[in-house]
């Protein structure tokens, strides 16, 4: 009877603990927050992913889609929008709403005034302002956390990156990993110096690489001054930023990260957060990466082009202020140099690749390679001009918001806007990883600009979370 007993009591405690089970399950998914924003931030990590892997899948494993993969990330910020209207989060500053018009008389124009393509029309508006609003989406929907959690990231995946550069350089053009848009043999990598070619990682050319390590870079002194990854992952990614500068063989890489690293350096000691113990930091990370760099022989060899593309490219083009600053100058204001500039311009998409093909079945520039002097040249003088000072004022005002988040605190939205405002201002949107390097790179400082302010709550959160928890319950 005893046993009998006993054994009939564990039974029923057993019972007794299991049907408590779904019970604290339910009470424990009632304690989670709800994330309004979760969808949102999904798609907006499938777009930065997207523009990283775009120029690969155009490369290596979908050639035969080169063209359409151009837009791939179109329907994401299409969907990206339609979430932030029905969440309430979509931006409606004048920012948006001007280029919403300025989008509708940019394909007006092309088509009464201009080359009269209307695909070609409509993919130049595209590339001009159809992304505009995910600079502002990104920077209202990332919380200071995942904002951490991204910068992580980067610093893990700065050095594989790296390390496909090295690839890049040292196997000829037409290697598998070095093969040109739509699987070209002749290769994607431009001329650099000592018979060497600036690789484009995973993009299709090397104005990619150029965007990105600045950003990285960015990425970096957020991660070190956030404490969030060990000293030997943070000397691994920054021995990875300071490779690929001399195996790009690119002066625009090198200068983006330098003055990245300089607003970063600057911005802590402006605000205060140089302690001797950040400086011991600092200075044995640096020292810990001249010293394993020298010891690498990519490193040794980037030096010997990159040096050589130097001093052929600007010790003996006038120096630096010359051959850099004059050559920066004077594509900002290229467009007051076309002859055959006109009142109306060629329109809208006539200067990028796509449109070309479309109008003349022909690839190449059209009327200008240059940022604004594509926007005059297609647009026209009046309209193109509007454009021109539509990007400065985006630019100056993602500016202000990062000097806003500096003052309020977060040092680091400086090094973030070092990394977007030229982008910004006047990086090729016509090409594919321009733009989207600026969409990202603006989000971003605008996020880093946020982290200060308290995190943002929909205005309907609490009934959607009493839904949400109520059909758990059930």
């Amino acid at each position: 009877m005893t046993e009998n007993f006993s054994y009939q009591n564990s039974i029923s405690g057993k019972d007794l603990q299991n049907s408590s089970a779904p019970q604290r399950l339910r009470k424990k998914r009632e304690d989670l927050p709800y994330d309004p924003f979760q969808s949102i931030r999904r798609l907006i990590w499938l777009y930065i992913i997207l523009w990283l892997i775009e120029g690969g899948l155009r490369r290596w494993f979908l050639p035969g889609l080169a063209t359409p993969l151009l837009v791939i990330r179109d329907p994401i910020a299409i969907a990206i929008y339609g979430y932030a209207w029905s969440k309430g989060v979509f931006p409606k500053n004048l920012f948006v709403v001007f280029g919403i018009i300025l989008f509708g008389l940019e394909i007006a124009c092309a088509i009464v005034l201009g080359h009269g393509n209307l695909p070609a029309a409509i993919y130049g508006a595209r590339c001009d302002f159809l992304h505009i609003p995910m600079i502002f989406i990104i920077g209202k929907v990332l919380t200071h956390k995942q904002l951490t959690n991204l910068c992580k990231w980067t610093a893990w995946i700065a050095i594989p990156y790296s390390a496909i550069l090295i690839m890049q350089f040292y196997s000829p053009q037409d290697a598998w990993i070095n093969r040109g848009v739509g699987g070209s043999l002749e290769g994607a990598g431009f001329d650099g110096a000592m018979g060497r070619y600036r690789p484009p990682g995973t993009f299709s050319f090397i104005s990619g690489p150029t965007l990105l390590y600045p950003l990285l870079t960015a990425c970096w002194w957020a991660v070190f001054m956030n404490r969030k990854v060990n000293t030997v992952i943070l000397i691994a990614s920054l021995l990875a930023i300071v490779i690929a500068i001399p195996v790009s063989i690119s002066r625009g890489l090198f200068i983006g990260v330098l003055l990245v690293m300089i607003s970063g350096l600057a911005a802590m000691i402006s605000k205060g957060r140089i302690s001797l113990s950040l400086v011991i930091q600092v200075a044995a990370i640096l020292i810990a990466v001249l010293l394993l760099s020298n010891r690498i022989p990519a490193f040794k060899d980037g030096m010997e082009a990159f040096g050589s593309r130097w001093e052929a490219s600007t010790t003996n083009q006038g120096g630096v202020k010359t051959a850099l600053l004059d050559r920066f100058i004077d594509g900002l204001f290229q467009f007051a140099s076309h002859q055959e500039m006109s009142l109306f311009g060629a329109g809208s998409g006539y200067s990028t690749n796509v449109g070309q093909m479309m109008i003349a079945s022909t690839r190449g520039f059209g009327g200008s390679e240059g940022e604004w002097g594509r926007l005059t040249y297609d647009n026209g003088v009046v309209l193109g001009g509007i454009v021109i000072l539509y990007r400065i004022a985006l630019a100056l005002w993602v500016l202000k918001e990062a000097i806003k988040g500096w003052s309020n605190g977060y040092p680091m939205a400086l090094a973030f806007a070092a990394a977007s405002i030229l982008p910004l201002l006047n990086g090729q949107w016509g090409q594919a990883s321009s733009l989207g390097a600026s969409v990202i790179a603006g989000g971003l400082t605008l996020a880093a600009a946020e982290v200060a302010k308290k995190p943002l709550r929909h205005p309907d959160s609490k009934s959607h979370a009493h839904r949400f928890n109520r059909k758990l319950s059930s």
